[in-house]
């Protein structure tokens, strides 16, 4: 036999919640003793615990007294429609939480993984957040106006260069290298390890599919490089990249 506090630590309630349940006519409120105690049975047990999983499954009380006393086939027809309603409530808290998620990823609400990737890449590096943003900005306006093309483009050889090690260094040192005068001798040596680079990848057939056929449409490419137009440092080593990849014998590339 268990006193009230015993019975509710048991079953994991308070024992206000216990007189409560006394109160609706859910669980029958035992003689007390000589003592003053009530003491509570076996029955009186498993009675509060399918009172308690009935109202956490949010059953209104109500019903929870008709199921209690139901009979078995009823019992159990009402508790697969319980629960029933239960995963339908789980699947929407899962879809509210991906929304939540969404609006933490911030960038990624607009952007595909493989970009939104590149740009945390950039910010962990210690690139200036303005001029990240700045780069951002450019993609999410190309991406909302060239989804169709750009996307073919990101799931295939232009995802796997955007997550290449090498490139993601490369991209940080063309970052870091913004401020840079146009003829410091670091200049030379970023387009000539970009060049080094692209012609090493150059064997690849996708990558060639890539410069050939992916990212080719001029519009598109306007708008991603616009914004290396106002650092003469990155002009110039876009003209360097150019000059020695067609050293190299490759005409009309895009660095």
């Amino acid at each position: 036999m268990l006193r009230i506090g015993e019975l509710a630590s048991y079953v994991g309630v308070t024992t206000r919640t216990v007189r409560f349940y006394h109160q609706q006519g859910l669980l029958d409120e035992p003689q007390r003793t000589t003592s003053g105690y009530r003491l509570y049975d076996g029955e009186a047990v498993l009675r509060l615990s399918r009172v308690v999983a009935l109202a956490s499954a949010g059953v209104p009380l109500a019903r929870v007294h008709e199921l209690l006393d139901a009979s078995q086939q009823s019992l159990d027809l009402a508790l697969a429609e319980i629960d029933a309603d239960l995963s339908n409530r789980i699947e929407r808290l899962e879809k509210d939480r991906d929304r939540l998620r969404l609006l933490r990823a911030g960038d990624a609400l607009v952007l595909p993984d493989v970009i939104v990737g590149l740009i945390e890449h950039l910010r962990e590096a210690g690139i200036d957040p303005d001029v990240v943003d700045h780069y951002r900005d450019a993609w999410v306006l190309t991406y909302a106006v060239y989804r169709p093309r750009l996307d073919p483009w990101l799931k295939s050889v232009g995802g796997v260069m955007l997550r290449d090690p090498g490139y993601l260094e490369l991209m940080v040192r063309s970052f870091r290298a913004a401020e840079l005068e146009p003829e410091d001798p670091q200049i030379q040596q970023l387009a000539d390890d970009t060049v080094e680079w692209m012609v090493n990848a150059w064997d690849s057939d996708a990558l060639e599919w890539s410069f050939e056929r992916g990212l080719d449409d001029p519009a598109a490419n306007s708008l991603l490089e616009a914004q290396w137009a106002d650092r003469p440092a990155w002009v110039r080593v876009t003209e360097l990249i150019v000059q020695g990849l067609q050293e190299r014998g490759i005409e009309h590339p895009r660095p």
